[in-house]
């Protein structure tokens, strides 16, 4: 270790020297960034980074097991901060059985001891606290911190699953880390860093910079950018304020024009075509500006689709871009980070690393695979979505105790048992689904099964015995090895797509019916003539989410205003905007309003709760039994979804509050999962959900499948066909046997 060190710090003088040399060398580029700002601009101070165990996969509780349990969390640093100290706060306990001299918790931050704790007796079952300083220089942009259990309650002869083997670690306990920005050459090969860094796990927040009145182009624009970093993001969620007069401390986007610019910016060289800089913040000198403009909109829409298409062709701190084509129009539900709908898909085309279908060790840590589905695949009356199995382990020595088990999220499919003569099988599973396909959130099931949504997870555990051959005569074999084969498979092709609508838990989960494209490319936003910052930010952060949602940048979205009557022709509608015309004058078809000082909200005939396990419906009753409306100024978010007036199967989802500073509510709500029906209030932190107003429906199903979908639907009625089909049949059979019976007697006489 103490070799390493310095090694560590010559390369961290290096780096200095070198952003020091590069920022000295892009000071000729400082006047596109106004230079009297950055001149005044203070430096930067320290910041707290805190990275929470159970934020970084270790949940609420830690247990750590057996003679030598072990936990592992990752974290990362940007490569736009330097670590001036590292501090490890831990909450821990321990078995009251341990042996002091012979237990302890060992801690390695990349592989290097950098603590031993001791386990006394006399702490033994309490929650303990310690703060361990860690070397900032063994901090790399990449870290595993590993928590190592030693222990031992006997001085021979012990069990190494003993169950008085155990200590456990808060979730609560954190690595908190003291960074210090560095300043960098502006670059466009280190694009998308530092706006966004893949080093971070945290949520992505990205101030906006734009006109104070911006175009539908450059909304626009902003919303195919905002997108791109979206699918960048992925699970880790995104937020881009806009930014109103100044500019912010930090890193930002700026979308501007020749004649639309930012006021911060009007000294900003003009474009000669559409381009692409990058340079640094005059607000804060540690702190890059992204510029996506052009000479006139149609410019900007270019540049911001070079980016999002070919960013990877990027370098210097500009460029002009000379072509963008348009590629082929994409397929409905082709995005790529949905399962294949068209052949079987292969467990190594779901793994972000092939490593990670690989365990060791005799109870691992699950193997964890996350599939997106799209939510209207029509998987009623279907016997499963089938999957073909493949896995190596190594042999067990007890095969009674050692299996595998298969779970989808986090209920129970099957479990194989491991044979020591096989050391390799393989099994076709059928995943069991619900007979509902499109069963309302919120309503009872009767059936004791899980259900595919848009997001879920395959898990596999491996778990092998210790051998035990009696008092003192234990030998446990740690090189146990097991991998799920990458050319495993999950077949979801053949399968119709129809759903019933409005559902916003959809919308929530997957963005659907929107991401049915992955560009976009039959949706229109449409925002207020004058849309709010808070107004934009809301549509910048659900452009990041349909990023996530489907792995590619929403290239063909359309932004309009309430009076352009072509754009919301035959095509899905996102409505974003505290006073929308639209929703008052398709009042009469909302499950719920929010107009100034006035609200009302409708209530179903049945929302599918009482009686639904006798299974005399399979369905709430969404009709319209009663409506309230009121009158009031209190702060309330809204979220709605019906049929789009205009077109037929067509769906509009609207984000309305009444003030705009209230519509980025509506993203923490629809983080939070429990936006779902027709409507969702968002009150602060409390989200209600309803199902009520005129349901429709989307896709299309063969039509013996239509017919006894909608026979299930009604089992009594269904029964009650069946009775009269028997006697039906009944009758016609006794009318020809009488008939035979007749034409006997006659030939007889």
């Amino acid at each position: 270790m103490t070799n390493r060190i310095p090694k560590r710090l010559g390369r961290l003088l290096s780096l200095c020297l070198v952003l020091h040399a590069g920022a000295a060398a892009a000071q000729p580029a400082r006047p596109e960034s106004a230079p009297a700002a950055a001149a005044v601009a203070p430096a930067a101070a320290d910041n707290v980074r805190r990275h929470a165990f159970s934020a970084l996969g270790g949940g609420a509780v830690i247990p750590l097991r057996s003679t030598d349990g072990k936990a592992v969390l990752r974290f990362g640093t940007r490569s736009d901060e330097l670590v001036t100290r590292a501090v490890l706060r831990l909450r821990y306990s321990w078995s009251p059985a341990l042996i002091a001299n012979l237990s302890h918790l060992k801690v390695l931050l990349n592989d290097e001891v950098v603590a031993t704790l001791p386990l006394p007796r006399e702490n033994a079952g309490k929650s303990q606290a310690a703060e361990l300083e860690l070397d900032p220089r063994l901090v790399a942009e990449y870290n595993a911190l590993t928590l190592q259990f030693i222990g031992h309650y006997a001085m021979e002869c012990e069990d190494p699953l003993h169950s008085s083997l155990w200590a456990q670690v808060s979730g609560a306990s954190a690595v908190e880390l003291t960074v210090r920005p560095l300043p960098a050459a502006p670059d466009l090969a280190r694009l998308p860093e530092p706006f966004f860094d893949a080093r971070d796990n945290r949520r992505l927040e990205l101030p906006f910079v734009l006109a104070a009145r911006p175009s539908r182009d450059a909304l626009q624009a902003a919303a195919v950018t905002a997108s791109w970093f979206g699918s960048l993001a992925a699970w880790r969620g995104t937020r881009f304020p806009v930014a109103g007069a100044a500019l912010p401390a930090g890193h930002a986007v700026v979308i501007a024009t020749n004649a639309e610019r930012p006021a911060a910016l009007a000294d900003m060289p003009p474009f000669a075509g559409p381009e692409l800089r990058v340079a640094v913040n005059p607000a804060d000198p540690n702190g890059a500006l992204l510029v996506i403009g052009g000479r006139d909109a149609g410019e900007l829409r270019t540049a911001a689709l070079a980016l999002a298409r070919g960013g990877q062709a990027l370098s210097g701190m500009r460029v002009t871009v000379r072509d963008t084509r348009a590629a082929a129009p994409r397929k409905p539900y082709d995005a790529p980070n949905w399962v294949r709908l068209d052949r079987p898909m292969r467990f190594g085309e779901l793994a972000e690393d092939v490593r990670q279908l690989q365990v060791t060790g005799h109870t691992p840590e699950p193997i964890r695979l996350n599939l997106r589905i799209p939510p209207d695949l029509f998987v009623w009356n279907s016997h499963g979505i089938p999957v073909e199995l493949k896995y190596r382990y190594s042999p067990p020595l007890r095969p009674a105790e050692s299996r595998l088990t298969m779970a989808v999220n986090d209920e129970l499919v099957r479990s194989f048992n491991l044979l020591p003569d096989a050391g390799a099988s393989a099994a076709r599973v059928q995943l069991p689904l619900l007979a509902e396909g499109m069963v309302p959130a919120g309503v009872q099931v009767r059936v004791p099964a899980f259900q595919l949504g848009a997001r879920n997870q395959l898990q596999y555990a491996f778990s092998f015995s210790y051998q035990k051959e009696g008092a003192c005569r234990e030998s446990p074999v740690e090189n146990v090895r097991a991998a799920i084969d990458p050319d495993s498979t999950i077949d979801f092709s053949g399968h119709p797509h129809y759903a019933q609508m409005p559902n916003l838990r959809y919308f929530a989960d997957a963005g659907f019916p929107f991401t049915k494209y992955a560009d976009l490319a039959q949706t229109t936003v449409v925002l207020p003539d004058a849309p709010a910052a808070a107004e934009i930010a809301t549509l910048l952060g659900v452009m990041g989410r349909f990023g996530a949602a489907t792995g590619y940048p929403a290239t063909s979205v359309r932004v309009a205003g309430p009076g352009d009557t072509n754009a919301v022709k035959d095509r899905d509608l996102l409505l974003v905007g505290s006073r929308m015309p639209l929703l008052a004058a398709w009042r009469d078809r909302l499950p719920a309003t929010l107009e100034g000082g006035t609200r009302s909200v409708s209530q179903p005939a049945d929302a599918g709760f009482p009686f639904g396990w006798r299974g005399m419906r399979s369905g709430a009753d969404p009709a319209i039994s009663a409506s309230s409306s009121f009158a009031g100024g209190g702060p309330l978010a809204l979220v709605l979804g019906f049929e789009s007036p205009v077109a037929g199967e067509r769906s509009v989802v609207a984000l309305t509050a009444s003030e705009p500073s209230l519509l980025p509510a509506v993203l923490d709500a629809l983080d939070g999962g429990n936006v779902s029906g027709s409507a969702a209030f968002v009150r602060g932190k409390r989200v209600d959900s309803v199902l009520s107003g005129a349901t429709y429906t989307v896709g299309d199903l063969p039509w013996w499948t239509s017919v006894w979908y909608a026979m299930s639907r009604h089992p009594i009625l269904l029964g009650l066909l069946a009775v009269a089909a028997v006697l039906v049949f009944a009758f016609a059979l006794w009318r020809s046997l009488r008939a035979i019976a007749m034409r006997r007697l006659r030939a007889g006489q």
